[in-house]
């Protein structure tokens, strides 16, 4: 049994996307987009990806505020249509809000490439804001509209 958990944690590993952290407190921090085995990550229009945290709590929190951008010509532009309540897309799994210290979130949720968006390369940043206000989650990951 503890192999095939030891294997199971070692391929989550192997399959999670490469990120830059940008400022998470959170610890063990994993995210996964999916599609994304290759930086930058290629994204096509008119498709939804499923972007998951996997983290363990820095303090309990009673929601999470979802921040979702990308590096537009130097300004950081909110992914439009996201709907920011982090606590939605917790519904549904063992550690819905409020949560504790200490406590390993599972959090995934859609994000939409509209078909008008323009074919770029830029970094989006995802981040995930307990009720202090501090950054669970923050990973930055280039990425390539196409």
């Amino acid at each position: 049994m503890r192999v095939s958990l030891a294997i199971l944690s070692i391929v989550s590993v192997a399959s999670a996307t490469v990120f830059q952290d940008c400022g998470s407190v959170a610890s063990d921090v994993v995210l996964n987009l999916e599609d994304c085995d290759t930086l930058p990550c290629l994204l096509e229009r008119g498709r939804s990806y499923a972007v998951n945290f996997i983290f363990t709590a820095s303090q309990p929190s009673t929601s999470l505020t979802i921040g979702a951008s990308a590096s537009i010509a130097g300004v950081n532009v909110p992914w439009p249509g996201i709907d920011t309540d982090g606590c939605a897309w917790l519904e549904g799994t063992s550690t819905p809000c409020p949560y504790a210290g200490g406590a390993r979130v599972d959090w995934t949720m859609q994000a939409q490439v509209l078909s008008v968006y323009p074919a770029i390369s830029s970094v989006a940043t995802f981040k995930l804001i307990d009720d202090q206000g501090v950054s669970q989650t923050c990973a930055a990951v280039p990425f390539t509209i196409v």
